[in-house]
């Protein structure tokens, strides 16, 4: 059959009763929670302490980047207004005018009057007869005087 938990019939007297060691079990068993507990509450507070720094560090990060972002932007803004500039004074360096005032002033270039001005035309066909080198005066001569040995010995 069925032993009850605490056989309170083998304790006559109240001292011996395992009521003494129930309070020390539960004791211990709260010091165990209160471990737990604390456990528990430390993991929860490193947890936290984890996330407090790694939220700080992004956004040193950030604050960082953004001012690396805003150095760009203004190193940027210098430059195109640079290139502004040297556009500027390149396409004023070589505007016309300025490159007829160069040749007439530091050059001493004239503009072409009409009078210098020659026109001649070509026969009908546009022919250019350039004045032979020895070379091929020397290659022509030996090929006509090999065509002709060729027709003499060939009746």
């Amino acid at each position: 059959m069925a032993q009850p938990a605490y056989d309170l019939e083998l304790f006559e007297n109240r001292a011996q009763r395992p009521r003494a060691k129930v309070r020390a079990v539960r004791g211990r068993k709260k010091a165990s929670r209160l471990n737990l507990q604390t456990v528990k509450t430390v993991a929860m507070a490193v947890v936290m302490a984890a996330l407090v720094v790694g939220f700080l560090y992004s956004q040193a990060t950030i604050t960082e980047l953004t001012v690396d972002i805003q150095n760009v932007q203004s190193d940027l803004v210098n430059e195109q207004s640079t290139y502004n500039y040297l556009s500027g004074v390149l396409d004023s360096k070589t505007s016309l005018r300025n490159v007829e005032q160069i040749a007439a002033g530091e050059l001493g270039l004239v503009k072409v009057d009409r009078s210098q001005v020659t026109y001649f035309s070509l026969e009908s066909e546009s022919v250019i007869n350039r004045p032979e080198t020895a070379a091929q005066k020397i290659t022509e001569f030996l090929s006509t005087g090999l065509l002709s040995l060729m027709e003499y010995l060939n009746p």
